[in-house]
């Protein structure tokens, strides 16, 4: 008898060991590493779709039956388990996890990075709809079909599109255009070319469609040229798929969004997705370091469940451009640097080897504004780029000499790769005695203008008189002297 309780104690001990042995066999874990442009939460959800007997040495499913994460709609509709896994591949995945996903019930486990304690079998991972998007925090929920017949490490291909907005900067000199950069510095009036580019995430196989919009934030100083925008994949065109709206902005600004229902038919993982269009730097511009910021965001499809209605959750951060625009300010003095009145001035640029008056540069109300005139004393030129520069006095104070033309140079430093691009430095100068106070912050240049005083002329009636007769005096003495003489020396 005591024997006997022994061996049943034996037993108990080995069916437990066995127990145990079984369940770490047939419990395995799920890692999951996200792409590393993914700055969303997720949770995800383990989906049994097959599940059999498993041979865990060799790693083969045998017995194949629908595993707890099918509906029984759908076992009805997809049929014989065994069947219809016969015909999964790697090259069909994708495909086929979208099939199944339409009959999904409960998951079996979820987790945010790791999925503990799965019988083995096959599961389709998915994000659950708790994962949250939003800007500046882009999430790529994702869905695929993975084998587990031990722990298993899987890095989600799926990422998010990525963002940059760039603008070329035109030099009027001589009509060069730079590469394309964070920032530039135009004349109001003058037409700013932007290209914005997308770059496309992975994992766009997963989505049966593809929602996608710009959303392109301009600010006050920044007029959208409505017909001037194209959207290329590649060399291809894909303007059709797009329309454009507004809202307004803040402070004045416009939102401009330019919207695809639909692009999936034409990009794949890694597209380029480019739009380009025309501002005009217009009146309302900001002269200084604030400059006029233009930022862009992406509005994307991050979840392969729920897509292709027009109605994009992800959502990327915001990538800036600034244009910059500056003033001159000249104050008139005299020699001994008093305000003088009764001057005035036209301001000419070099624009391709020609001189320009500044004032006529762009169109309409859209041009660079002067103020002052013959009534005072200060004269502002507002609304310039860098560049040439002639001042030349088209009226001088009564009483004053014309000052000769004065050849300057404005030369401006930003950041032209940046997230966030400032002005650094402002310069004017002729390279020789005229020299310009730069302000960073008003974005002004401010010199002095001397006008030296004309040669002071002897009045009639004062001294003038005075020495002219006494030379006629002296003349009229001297001639008398010379008849006598002359006299003298007849007799």
């Amino acid at each position: 008898m005591k024997n006997l309780k022994k061996l049943i104690a034996v037993m108990a001990a080995f069916l437990m060991v066995f127990s145990l042995t079984a369940t770490a066999v047939n419990a395995y874990d799920i890692t999951i590493t996200p792409n590393t442009e993914d700055k969303g939460e997720h949770t995800y959800g383990a989906y049994q779709i097959f599940k059999g007997n498993l041979n865990a040495e060799t790693g083969v499913l045998g017995n194949i039956e629908w595993g707890s994460g099918i509906s029984e709609a759908g076992k009805t509709a997809l049929g014989n388990a065994a069947d219809y896994a016969k015909t999964l591949t790697d090259a069909n995945a994708a495909e086929k996890a979208a099939e199944l996903a339409q009959y999904l019930t409960t998951p079996e486990k979820t987790g945010s990075d790791k999925i503990t304690g799965l019988e083995g079998g096959y599961y389709l991972v998915q994000d659950e709809e708790s994962s949250p998007a939003g800007e500046g925090k882009p999430a790529a929920k994702t869905k695929f079909i993975l084998k587990v017949v031990k722990n298993t490490e899987v890095n989600v291909k799926s990422s998010v599109p990525s963002v940059e907005k760039k603008v070329k900067d035109k030099v009027d000199t001589d009509g060069a255009v730079t590469e394309l950069q964070d920032s530039a510095d135009y004349d109001i009036g003058d037409t700013v070319p932007y290209t914005v580019t997308a770059t496309i995430g992975d994992g766009i196989d997963n989505f049966t469609a593809y929602s996608f919009q710009f959303v392109d934030e301009m600010s006050k100083g920044l007029t959208l040229d409505e017909s001037s925008w194209d959207i290329k994949v590649g060399e291809k065109s894909v303007k059709s798929l797009f329309t454009l709206s507004s809202t307004a902005g803040e402070n004045g600004a416009t939102v401009w969004t330019w919207a695809a229902d639909d692009i999936k038919p034409e990009i794949t993982d890694g597209s380029k997705v480019v739009l380009t269009y025309n501002c005009t730097l217009n009146k309302d511009a900001v002269v200084g370091s604030a400059g006029n910021p233009n930022t862009v965001k992406l509005k994307f499809d991050n979840n392969p469940n729920n897509c292709g209605n027009g109605t994009p959750e992800g959502e990327t951060p915001k990538d800036t451009n600034i244009v910059f625009t500056y003033k001159t300010i000249f104050n008139k003095v005299d020699q001994d640097k008093n305000p003088l009145t009764g001057a005035d001035f036209k301001l000419e640029k070099k624009v391709n080897g020609a001189w320009v008056d500044v004032t006529t540069l762009g169109s309409g109300e859209n041009k660079p504004t002067k103020t002052g005139d013959t009534t005072g004393s200060t004269f502002e030129f507002k609304g310039l780029d860098d560049g040439e520069y002639r001042l030349t006095e088209t009226t001088t104070p009564n009483g004053y000499n014309t000052i000769a033309p004065i050849e300057f140079k404005i030369t401006a430093d930003h950041e032209i790769l940046s997230d966030n691009p400032t002005l650094k430095e402002l310069m004017g100068t002729d390279g020789k005695e005229f020299t310009m106070t730069p302000d960073l912050t008003e974005g002004s240049l401010t010199g002095q203008v001397v006008n030296q005083k004309g040669t002071q002329l002897p009045e009639t009636g004062g001294m003038g008189t005075t020495v002219i007769y006494t030379l006629g005096g002296l003349l009229v003495v001297g001639a008398a002297l010379m008849l006598v003489t002359k006299k003298r020396m007849s007799e």
